[in-house]
């Protein structure tokens, strides 16, 4: 147990040094000043986080160690295990020689989803004491399908969803960081937003208080589609005023590499998701997208069930108004979570630049604006189990299109896209419009509505 220990010691520098945030080498990074709501841990239940790699989980759990001391809680009675440098016995023998001996504690263990048959590691935890755990994984297939094997463990209710940041997240984090920022640009764009708090739900939006602030709001949501809001493409731009490529390619393996767990092709996934990005925001079926990639239409359906499982893409089901189910048989509408994930997939083909990157950007603006607004709606509301995305969101084509429709309390919401030209159209339901730079009644522009949007209980 000695290496094992030296190991597990240098992972909990808060058991020897009252100034371990100082020198812990996580929470020296920029995501531990990007802004993320805090949730309530409950004592002697198990908690779990799901979310893709690098959105920055081990910076929150870092932080959550610093709130669980400022509260008093013996710093020796916490115990942080990477789960991607210790086998399945080896937690175990840690928990028993450890946690067991103290009488129980505060177990925060970062990718779970490591570890084999995990659901059995967490099972068998919680039977030798009363133990509050914390666990992340990024692999979102594997940790949902073992949830579900863990009922009456404490986990009903404690489950959240960990997202890139949204555009509130983002512009708010600027600020915190605003004297680490040296690009004129940005900081004349960051300054003027210090005190505009401005908060609002999607059915309720009153941008009256955001409105002089359109062009610094703006400027910002230009920056925020090309970082996606995940940390490093963050953190690359406060450096450097761009995103490295090496940071798009990274991202893409990694989102690719969440598919080959499952036994997937990175290659058939990879022609799939640009497939999705070349249809951008039109409609489409799995036939179709068969046809266009040359692969079975089963193929295709369980790939992009897999992609949405993995929290790369949403697939948006068509409303039947009447009967307020999806018409499942209609055509569809596929998202993707972050727009660097569209942005990343065409520079990876192309192997280009910076530039490259801009350029694309420019030219699929509409398309990726849209995206944003479908997945930030989508965070609003989206909370495991209890309230998942296919329950509330879609979008409504007969005549013509709305992008995208919620259903909330038994009533249609729709929301339009129109970062290009505004076209309106009559629907069966109330309809926001959210354009580049226009304002009237139910008009106003995408970048001041979003910044105004919070995620919602179930979202971090």
């Amino acid at each position: 147990m000695a290496v094992k220990l030296s190991r597990l010691v240098s992972n909990n520098p808060w058991w020897k040094s009252e100034d371990w945030e100082n020198t812990d080498p996580d929470l020296k990074k920029v995501d531990n000043f990007l802004e993320r709501k805090t949730i309530n841990i409950p004592e002697g239940k198990l908690t779990v986080l799901r979310g893709i790699r690098r959105s920055g989980k081990t910076v929150y759990l870092k932080r959550m160690v610093s709130e669980l001391l400022k509260k008093g809680v013996n710093r020796q009675n916490i115990v942080y295990i990477s789960c991607d440098r210790f086998n399945r016995s080896e937690v175990s023998n840690i928990i028993m020689d450890i946690l067991v001996k103290r009488g129980g504690g505060y177990l925060l263990l970062d990718e779970v989803t490591n570890l084999a048959d995990w659901n059995l590691v967490l099972k068998e935890i919680m039977e030798q004491g009363e133990f509050t755990i914390v666990a992340t994984g990024s692999n979102p297939v594997e940790i949902k399908n073992m949830t579900e094997r863990l009922p009456g463990r404490g986990i009903e209710g404690n489950e959240y969803y960990f997202n890139p940041l949204s555009f509130r997240e983002f512009v708010r984090a600027l600020i915190k960081l605003e004297d680490r920022i040296n690009d004129e640009f940005l900081l004349k764009a960051i300054k003027p937003l210090r005190k505009v708090e401005t908060r609002f739900t999607p059915l309720a939006p009153n941008v009256d208080e955001l409105f002089p602030y359109y062009e610094e709001v703006e400027r910002l949501f230009y920056v925020y589609i090309l970082t996606g809001g995940f940390p490093n493409a963050i953190q690359d731009y406060l450096k450097s005023g761009r995103v490295s490529e090496e940071t798009y390619e990274m991202l893409l393996r990694m989102l690719l590499g969440t598919l080959s767990k499952e036994k997937k092709s990175e290659e058939t996934a990879r022609r799939i998701m640009q497939e999705i990005s070349a249809i951008g925001t039109g409609r489409t079926d799995y036939i179709s997208i068969a046809r266009d990639t040359g692969m079975h239409h089963n193929t295709v359906h369980n790939y992009l069930e897999l992609l949405e499982k993995s929290r790369i893409t949403y697939t948006l089901y068509a409303w039947d108004i009447e009967k307020k189910m999806h018409a499942l048989k209609k055509q569809k509408k596929i998202v993707f979570q972050s727009p660097i994930i569209p942005v990343s997939i065409p520079l990876h083909e192309w192997g280009g630049k910076w530039e490259d990157v801009q350029e694309y950007v420019d030219k699929h603006i509409e398309g990726l604006v849209e995206d944003v607004i479908a997945s930030h709606l989508i965070w609003t509301e989206e909370r495991p189990v209890v309230r998942e995305q296919h329950s509330f969101a879609g979008f409504f084509y007969e005549r013509h299109e709305c992008d995208f429709v919620f259903l909330k309390n038994g009533e249609f919401h729709g929301f339009e896209s129109h970062y290009g030209k505004l076209k309106k159209a009559k629907y069966p339901f109330k309809t926001t419009y959210l354009t580049k730079d226009i304002m009237d009644e139910g008009v106003m522009p995408a970048s001041l509505f979003l910044y105004g949007l919070e995620k919602g209980a179930g979202c971090l």
